[in-house]
């Protein structure tokens, strides 16, 4: 009798999570591709379990609803006021070079400090404009082959060849006429061979490149010195953007987007601006803080809260 009240039980809160996810899905609040995403479904097998037709055990399935379901919830319990992608005036230069690169089909090399609003910065030139192609290059991705490969998915070409000759080729051919642009963050992991191919793809497409980095990529660039070879690779760049530390007017400009204001507060976020990671660590600091705030105004006691919270080492 025990194990049948169980059995109820359980098939009773599946039955309330299937009918809460669905409630949202058809109040157009979340689409069911979302949902499938954020849990790690495939949306087939999603729609199977909300629909009572999957034919395995959808217990797991369910329990990851579950933890999706309290998860937005928490999110509705603390209302953020993140306004997103904030233009400041480090963004503003960036995006220049971005437009610059693309409209003039030219090399541009943006480089210097982490955590100065490089990456988030590439996102929305990316997200606001036609025919611009991102990729981020590491150790596993840093060889030709590998970061030519890496184009041509983003290129949405998914049988792309997996030699580098036929793989430049295709990728070339895809590329001419687009008038786009091919931006390569944390291009310091590029060795001189990508990067000429890089820029011989350039040249023969007529397409803009942005290649962005630490300052290594300034250094890769020129081989240390400038020898023959690295003067012909250098030579072709452009347009060069240092940005070696955070601006006072980059925190201000954050501030203003998330309604901080006082004297207090915009002294203890320019200090947080200036430990590594500058905005990176500002920006994650101001949103714990907000979820502390939950909806009033965000003090100097609460970044500062936040910051301990974030820094704990226990």
């Amino acid at each position: 009798m025990t194990n049948v009240h169980s059995l109820a039980k359980a098939e009773s809160q599946q039955t309330e999570v299937i009918m809460r996810v669905t409630t949202l899905i058809s109040a157009k609040r979340v689409t069911s591709g979302q949902v499938a995403q954020e849990i790690s479904v495939s949306p087939s097998t999603l729609s199977q379990v909300l629909n009572g037709l999957y034919k395995a055990d959808p217990s797991k399935i369910i329990e990851k609803l579950e933890s999706w379901l309290r998860l937005r919830e928490q999110r509705d319990a603390n209302p953020s006021t993140d306004p997103g992608f904030v233009m400041t005036p480090t963004a503003k230069l960036i995006m220049d070079d971005l437009t610059y690169a693309q409209i003039t089909e030219s090399i541009v090399v943006i480089y210097g400090a982490s955590g100065v609003g490089k990456s988030k910065t590439l996102d929305e030139y990316q997200r606001t404009n036609n025919n611009v192609w991102k990729v981020t290059a590491s150790p596993s991705r840093s060889s030709l082959t590998e970061c030519l490969y890496e184009i041509a998915m983003e290129l949405g070409m998914e049988q792309a060849p997996r030699t580098k000759g036929p793989l430049a080729r295709v990728i070339r051919q895809r590329l001419k006429g687009s008038e786009g642009l091919v931006i390569v963050d944390e291009a310091d992991h590029l060795d001189y061979p990508t990067l000429e191919e890089l820029r011989i793809l350039q040249e023969e497409t007529g397409i803009g490149m942005a290649l962005v980095g630490n300052n290594k990529v300034y250094t890769q660039l020129t081989g240390g010195r400038r020898n023959e070879d690295f003067a012909r690779l250098f030579s072709r760049i452009a347009k060069k953007r240092g940005i070696h530390k955070t601006k006072v007017t980059d925190v201000r400009a954050i501030a203003e987007a998330w309604n901080v204001g006082g004297g207090s507060e915009m002294n203890v976020m320019i200090q947080i601006s200036e430990r590594p990671g500058g905005l990176r660590l500002l920006t994650k600091t101001i949103k714990l803080a907000a979820m502390f705030a939950k909806g009033a105004l965000i003090t100097e006691q609460l970044l500062r809260t936040a910051l301990a919270e974030l820094e704990t080492n226990d």
